[in-house]
């Protein structure tokens, strides 16, 4: 709206400045704006030109934009500094007694602005998080029950054995100890293994010879069943030895524990990849449980129970130590439909590569 003719006199020496004032409302940014001009504006009516109009229309016309377009900006900031101090205060608040606090965002946060894109990654980030607290948690509860178990094993015999030492014989009872302080100790190094590997730690890269390394794992571990091998010369890898030496030695021990009456380990190279398959003639290894194996204390059915003095750790340690090297370790589906089969496949070394393709 304007106001014609609200004038001012104001005293300037002999002389006085004469201003028009105009105003407008700008409802969707509940404000009244208000423009003063000058009495050299005014001098347009009495002396029109219009060179001289058009630069006062365009001079006012460009105040006025100047002037909304800060009111404007001015709001959008105040706003976006709402909406990003709310988010802020939500990620203070967050602890890991409650980590459900969620930003609000569009139901496609792309058709949003950055704010909105801002809180949509705010909200991924807690839902890792809150995924890896409840992880620990019950990988805590699963380590504290599998240490107690052989705990209290050891407490019991080391009881009755002080209890009645005229029926208990010592030597058997020294050897159930020694054997529940063995289970203690598997456990607690697979424990520090994995911590190890959830902190990240990039395993060396060397070159390792996967052949001449299972061959010593075969060596240095002694079986209660036949291992058959057909292993490949020269097989090269890139990685830690003493990484790769522990995932070849869980396989092997894995599969001797499950097993009937035999093991097969094979090695061989093609196409870019050293693959090292390890089958026993066990129970086997149902196909819904395939990936469940490889959980932290996952428990399957009594066809492979960890009554034979696994950690339940294993096959999970394996198969993070195969991801820590860039490689792949699945159960499949064994050749002759009987026991289990284990499939590891890692990248050859570029020279070996090379060979092979």
């Amino acid at each position: 709206m304007s106001a014609e003719n609200m004038a001012a006199n104001a005293p300037h020496g002999e002389r006085s400045v004469r201003t028009r004032i105009m105003g407008t409302v700008l409802p969707r940014l509940g404000l009244f704006l208000v423009v003063a001009l000058p009495a050299t504006y005014l001098a347009v009516r009495a002396a029109p030109s219009p060179g001289v109009a058009l630069a006062t229309g365009l001079a006012v016309l460009g105040v006025t934009v100047l002037v909304v377009a800060g009111l404007v900006v001015r709001r959008a900031a105040g706003r976006t500094a709402r909406r990003v101090e709310r988010m802020g205060t939500a990620l203070r608040e967050a602890t890991a007694a409650d980590l459900g606090r969620r930003m609000p965002v569009p139901p496609r946060p792309r058709d949003g602005d950055e704010v909105d894109r801002l809180a949509a990654a705010v909200n991924r980030t807690l839902d890792r998080l809150e995924r890896a607290v409840e992880y620990e948690r019950r990988f805590a509860s699963d380590a504290s029950h599998e240490l107690r178990t052989p705990l209290t094993g050891l407490r019991t015999r080391i009881e009755f054995a002080l209890a009645d030492r005229e029926e208990t014989d010592p030597w058997q009872t020294l050897k159930d100890v020694l054997k529940d302080a063995d289970r203690i100790q598997a456990i607690v190094e697979d424990l520090h293994t994995l911590s190890l590997l959830d902190a990240g730690h990039r395993p060396r890269r060397e070159p390792v010879d996967l052949s001449a390394l299972t061959r010593a794992v075969l060596s240095a571990s002694p079986t209660r069943v036949p291992v058959s091998t057909d292993i490949a010369l020269g097989v090269a890898v890139p990685g830690d030895p003493f990484q790769l030496r522990a995932l070849v030695t869980n396989l092997l021990t894995n599969a001797e524990r499950h097993a009937n009456s035999a093991v097969s380990i094979t090695v061989s190279a093609g196409e870019g990849t050293a693959v090292l398959v390890v089958t026993d003639d066990g129970g086997g290894i149902a196909p819904a449980d395939r990936e469940r194996v490889f959980k932290r204390f996952s428990r399957l059915d009594t066809a492979r129970s960890r009554d034979r003095g696994g950690t339940g750790l294993g096959l999970s340690i394996a198969r993070d130590i195969a991801a820590a090297h860039d490689g792949q370790l699945r159960v499949e589906d064994p050749v002759n439909g009987q026991g289990a089969r284990l499939v590891l496949r890692l990248p050859l070394t570029a020279e070996r590569a090379s060979i092979t393709s």
